[in-house]
């Protein structure tokens, strides 16, 4: 990407936190770039040459002359974000209530090129900046509070790269007014500890900056609030993996999307998930559902169920009732429960899976990444996620009919409404039966077969028998081209 800026004669720089620009560049943090508007055709273009996809934020999350854009690396199996800004937009969190537009010109004009050979803003350019950030940012909480340790280490270097002339002779031409210069300059290489130090420099420069803000001090506020309580309900929501259907940062402007991962036992499905979830996490809204009837989660009226499977179920049972009603001796009372009880999970499974698919639909809807475990079918019915009640269609009478004529709509209607990707996780029977002893020979080559048969419009196999990071980088290229 950077290299096609060259190539472009695109005027770029990174404008913020050069002080830890390796991280940025090795997709560790953002990208935040500042660019000029005049190119914003070309850029697009280029962008696009790249690999990058443009995301669009919530809109309680979208800010003035502010894009974001974000890019995978197979190599490493990350995603990172380019924060793309057109404008200097600025001020208090949540709000961002100050478009510059004069800077932009004057940061690409006294950009520096790095020993990365990484175009950046000057180090006394971006001092300035620092301290007119730090200081926009305050509100009347704020002002008994410390100042951040990031700030503090970004004040350390940039006093270290630039020297008392050079940040009065940007700060004179990029505040155009006596009283703030003086502020500023009051601030330059003082140890800032408490954001109250701020206060002096704040009065004059909310004077100055007033011509850059459409908001009323009433607008500010609540518009301020509504955002915050978004963040802070989105950010309680993912800490607490309550696993929502609503978006709270960026979506596709495609619109969402359903990955479904299908295997074997022993295929790493659920490690595959879970580092995927949290890479993804990192920058986007991901939905994750579980569509299975084990260990993972279930309805509320299921949950007893499962408590007494552990209990009384055993290995076989399943297989030892069918063998007794097949030789049409006499049925023991076990199995005649165990038949009845089934029945029963099996209504109350169909019953989950609809509320679950509703749920998969909705955050799709939403524009959300949906990443499910498992997946319903139809092909196998009664075994690997298929429906369980399939012989009353033919054998049943009155309400057994009915209830297996609604369980077979339900997964049904999961092949109608498929997923847009289904990754079939394979890996040779062997090393499969090393990683989950417990199964058999037998049962492994089953499942296979049966994830095997199903076919969507576009399904992948995937052979998790390889090296994580070639295992990974495969499947997320297949994401990342839906996405």
């Amino acid at each position: 990407m950077l290299q096609a800026f060259h190539d472009n004669n695109i005027r770029y720089c990174h404008w913020k936190s050069n002080e830890h620009l390796q991280e940025a560049l090795t997709g560790d943090t953002d990208l935040d770039m500042l660019f000029s508007p005049n190119q914003r055709n070309l850029l697009d273009r280029v962008l696009n040459d790249c690999g990058l996809k443009r995301f669009r934020a919530t809109p309680l999350m979208q800010y003035n002359a502010i894009e974001d854009y974000i890019g995978f690396d197979k190599d490493t199996c990350k995603i990172w974000h380019l924060h793309l800004h057109y404008r200097m937009t600025l001020g208090e969190p949540h709000l961002k209530g100050y478009t510059i537009t004069r800077y932009t010109d004057y940061i690409l004009d006294n950009r520096v090129k790095t020993e990365a050979c990484v175009y950046t803003s000057h180090p006394a350019v971006e001092y300035v900046l620092l301290l007119e950030r730090m200081t926009l940012k305050l509100r009347t909480r704020d002002w008994f509070r410390r100042i951040g340790d990031d700030d503090i280490a970004e004040q350390k270097w940039l006093i270290e790269h630039t020297d008392r002339v050079t940040f009065e002779l940007h700060a004179k031409a990029m505040l155009h007014d006596k009283k703030a210069e003086e502020a500023i300059m009051a601030l330059y290489g003082a140890v800032l500890v408490k954001k109250n130090q701020l206060r002096p420099f704040r009065k004059v420069l909310l004077r100055v900056m007033k011509s850059f803000t459409g908001n009323s001090l009433l607008k500010s506020r609540c518009l301020r609030t509504k955002r915050e309580l978004f963040w802070l309900i989105g950010g309680v929501g993912r800490r607490l993996k309550l696993n929502p259907t609503k978006p709270f940062r960026r979506v596709s402007p495609s619109g969402g999307c359903v990955v479904a991962f299908l295997g074997c036992d022993g295929a790493g499905k659920s490690t595959t998930l879970n580092y995927l979830c949290h890479e993804y996490n990192k920058k986007l809204d991901v939905k994750t559902i579980y569509f299975g009837s084990g260990d993972g989660s279930s309805s509320l009226l299921r949950k007893p169920m499962k408590m007494v499977a552990r209990k009384v179920g055993g290995k076989g049972l399943g297989h030892q009732v069918e063998k007794e009603y097949q030789e049409k001796n006499r049925v023991s009372l076990k199995s005649r429960l165990y038949s009845i009880a089934k029945f029963l999970w099996a209504v109350a499974l169909a019953k989950e899976k609809q509320s679950k698919l509703r749920e998969m639909t909705k955050a799709r809807n939403q524009g959300m990444l949906v990443l499910t475990d498992r997946y319903p079918q139809i092909v196998k019915p009664g075994y690997s996620d298929g429906p369980l009640l399939t012989k009353y269609l033919t054998k049943g009478t009155g309400l057994s009919y009915r209830l297996a004529k609604w369980e077979y709509g339900i997964y049904e209607s999961s092949t109608i409404n498929s997923p847009d990707l289904i990754i079939k996780l394979m890996v040779p029977t062997e090393i499969a039966i090393q990683r989950k002893p417990e199964m058999t020979v037998e049962e492994i080559d089953n499942k296979k077969s049966a994830v095997m048969a199903i076919n969507v419009s576009r399904s992948v196999v995937v052979d998790t028998s390889r090296s994580k990071e070639e295992t990974l980088g495969e499947i997320m290229e297949y994401i990342w081209e839906i996405i």
